[in-house]
Order: C-alpha cells, then structure tokens, then sequence
C-alpha cells in the first residue's frame, strides 16, 4: 500500500513538471513570436509611442488628435553622414525626434509615433509601412545634411507628391525662421520613404553636420530644443492650415500688407495659395523669340516675368518697353552672364547695378528681383544682394530648353515637376539654334495643358506676393 502511494505521489510530480515545462517553452515561443512582429513596425508597441491612452492629454472637444510619425533617419549599422566633429548623424536624428515626440506627447492635438526610439535600423519601407499601418495624418523624416564643402550651410525640406507641398513648406519656414540658419527651400526629390507613404510627407535637412559651426549648434541642447519646437509648431500650422475651408484664408479681410523681401533663395511660391505657377525666361530680351513669346502669352491673356541681361536690354530697348508695357514684370539676371562664383564682389555688384540702372533707364522701372546666371551665388555674393535690397529668385520647374530638348520632352518635364506654387524656367534668347524653336512649341502646349488642369499664371512678384519694382 505504501509503495503504491509513493508512485501516485512521483507521477502527480512529473505531471506538474510537465505541464510547467509547457507553459515555459510556450510563453517562450510568445515571446518570440511578438518580438518578430516588432521588428517589422519596431516602435508600435514602444512605451508611450502609440495613441492616447488613460491620463493622457486629451483633444479639445471638437477637435480631432492628429497621428504624426516622427521618423529618426538612419540608425543601427546605417550612420548616415559623419559630421564634423567626427559624430554621427544617426545619433543626431535620433536626439532631436524623441525631444520632438516629447513635445508632441504633451500637445492634446497630437498622437505622435516613433519609428525608432533607439540606435536600431529599421528599412525604408518599414517605415512606410509602419506609417500606413497607422493610417497616419502625417509623416516627418528628420536627417542631418552633408557635403564636401565645409563652409555649405542651411536646412532644405523635400518632398515627392503633391499633397505633400504644404507640409515641407511649413516645415521649412518654421525651422529656418527659428534657427536662423541659411534657407536652401523646398525641394521636389524621388526618395523611397517619401515614395511609399500614402499621407503627407516630407525629409527635412535641419543643417549641415559637416559645417562646424552648424553642427555645433545642432548639437547643444539648446540648439535642440529650439529646432525640436519649431518642427511641432510647424506641424501646429500645418494641420490649421489644412483644415481650413476650402477658398477661406488664414489673414485678415482687407488689403494685407506687402511683405517684405526675405533674406532667402526663393524657389516657388506657397501652396496654400491654391494652383497659381509663374512662368518666367531669361537671357533676354531679343528681336527674334521674345516678340514670339510675347504674341503667345498677349493671345493667352497670360503675364509673366522676364529676368534680362542688362547687355540684351541695351541691344533692344523697344523690346523691353514692349514687356513693361503689356503688363509683364522683369527681373535682374546680370548685364553679361557670368558665373558670379567666378568674379569679385566689386563685379558683382557692377554687374547688377549696371543693370538695374538701364532697365530704369529704359523703362521707368527698376526691378525688385535677382536671379544668378546658372542659378549659383555664393553666400558672399547672397548677402550683397540681400544688401541691394533685391529678391533672389531661383526655379523650381526647369524646362532645359537651352540645351535643344524637343517640346515633348520639355513638356514632360513640367508635368513631372510642376506643383502649386512652381516656378518654370525657361529662356527668351540663345539655346542652341538660337531661335528656341523648342521654347515656343513647348509654351504654346504648357499653357492650356496646365490650365485645364485648374492652373492660374501670375507673374512672380504676385506669386511671392512681393512689391514688382524698387522705390525710384
């Protein structure tokens, strides 16, 4: 009797051995199994990374939290640029989006999401995913920029698609206006984390890691935090200015005031302005393609503006009050053309100023607008014109008609560049047959394609809302 006890007791034993050896090899296959499912969507289940939950600011009734993914770039066995301190940019990106997480957590307006909260790498298209998994509102890529040239500085805000515009814009403006680094503008560019998200998204630069000083500034704490707020404040006005009703606008009733020229590279204008694009040529004028040009856009009922060298304008002074006269804005574009990188302070300025003082000369107007030959100015030469109280405007759509592209590849050029706010460059002299031929082709299929697609032309200064001449 007592021997049959003892092996009930040894059997009831190894039973609960058994079963808790089970339990053991299932919890650690459960454990595996969800681990797996992170490192595809690495910080959905991040302490504090998902949506609102008990405790947690909650939104105002009446308004909606918004899903933001703040995406650290790089990480893991991806560096990412090596800056001049020898530091990397992962580490940056990393520092600078859980500061930005943190504020947008304490924002009853937002649900923020990390990609990464530590030195992980996570592919490009899990991030992506990870965002459209989430349904998000918006998707913020945050990277620290490089080149070879140490003294090259600035924050520069890309995007692909068009529902993207206004996010980069305001990110752009509210970054660069609280750093005060160089703005370097909002910039159209095929990269595969902005390519696979479905909502609005944009990858902005904050600096340069490989200028000193920048990075130095980038680094601090304090350099941090006052980049860190003015991404959430960016992120703030973009979504205020997203819900707004269609045809309302933000300002005041009444003449708004003119603003006044931005120390800055201006590339395009604001989409938040509606379909609105400015065509504009340079290297003019001529008697051969601009009168063309001109018959185009009178038959059109289209203004556009016209950057002349002041050598062109002297050759052809009937032609510049011709372009005055029926409505057109003109620009400074140098007197002979050269590459500004290349001459001294002393001509460069000769050379704008010889300019501005013919086109009065000729047409009673002296222009408010500079754009460089071949679209390069050094921050030196920046700062005289800034100095010149003259807007730096640039392009954001470029056609390379110059160079005997065929009108259908011009035309397919804009297509694939063009965005509310655009700024189309072509030219209304030289090219390679010197007759641009290719220009006209291409302007006459530009304007009614793009009008039917709901575009309105404005010269630049009305797409820049800036003043079309300087005081006289």
């Amino acid at each position: 009797m007592t021997t049959l006890t003892k092996r009930k007791a040894l059997a009831r034993g190894f039973l609960v051995v058994l079963l808790l050896l089970i339990f053991w090899i299932g919890s650690i296959i459960a454990w595996n199994n969800r681990s797996s499912g992170e490192e595809i969507v690495p910080e959905k289940l991040a302490a504090g990374s998902g949506p609102s939950i008990d405790g947690s600011p909650k939104p105002p009734p009446g308004m909606r939290a918004y899903t933001v993914i703040i995406d650290a770039g790089h990480g893991g066995h991806d560096p990412g640029a090596t800056g001049a301190s020898g530091d990397y940019e992962r580490d940056y990106t990393l520092s600078l989006s859980r500061k930005v997480f943190e504020l947008l957590q304490a924002e009853p307006m937002f649900e923020p999401l990390l990609t990464r909260s530590d030195d992980t790498f996570v592919e490009l298209e899990d991030r992506a995913a990870f965002a459209n998994e989430w349904e998000a509102d918006a998707f913020l890529s945050i990277h620290g920029n490089t080149y070879e040239d140490s003294s090259v500085s600035g924050t520069e805000t890309l995007y692909l698609n068009e529902n993207s515009v206004l996010l980069a814009e305001t990110m752009q403006r509210h970054v660069v206006e609280a750093t005060g680094f160089r703005d370097r503008g909002v910039k159209k560019q095929q990269l595969k984390v902005l390519s696979l998200t479905e909502m609005p998204s944009a990858l902005i630069e904050i600096g340069y890691l490989t200028n000193a000083e920048q990075e130095a500034d980038m680094l601090s704490l304090e350099g941090q935090a006052t980049a860190a707020q003015a991404v959430v404040d960016g992120l703030k006005r973009y979504f205020e200015i997203a819900e707004e009703p269609a045809g309302g606008n933000s300002q005041e009733t009444g003449k708004a005031e003119e603003p006044a020229i931005e120390n800055k590279i201006y590339y395009n204008g604001q989409a938040s302005d509606g379909k609105r694009t400015a065509l504009t040529f340079d290297d003019g004028p001529d008697d051969v393609v601009t009168p063309r040009i001109l018959d185009i856009l009178k038959e059109n009922k289209i203004k556009a503006t016209f950057f002349m060298l002041g050598s062109q304008a002297a050759a052809h002074p009937e032609v510049v009050r011709r372009i005055v006269d029926e409505g057109h804005a003109i620009g400074n574009h140098s007197w002979s053309h050269p590459r500004f990188n290349d001459i001294t302070m002393e001509e460069a300025r000769k050379q704008i100023n010889d300019t501005q003082q013919k086109l009065e000369e000729i047409a009673g107007v002296r222009p408010s607008l500079f754009r460089p030959p071949y679209g390069a100015l050094d921050e030196e030469k920046e700062e005289l014109v800034y100095e010149m109280k003259l807007a730096i405007v640039n392009w954001s759509v470029d056609t390379m008609d110059w160079s005997g592209l065929s009108a259908p590849d011009i035309l397919e050029l804009v297509r694939e560049q063009i965005w509310p706010g655009g700024i189309i460059l072509q030219h209304s002299s030289g090219g390679k047959d010197h007759e641009l031929s290719n220009t006209i082709e291409a302007l006459k299929q530009i304007i009614p394609e793009l009008s039917e697609q709901g575009y309105s032309f404005v010269t630049v200064p009305e797409l820049l809302h800036l003043s079309d001449s300087q005081p006289q």
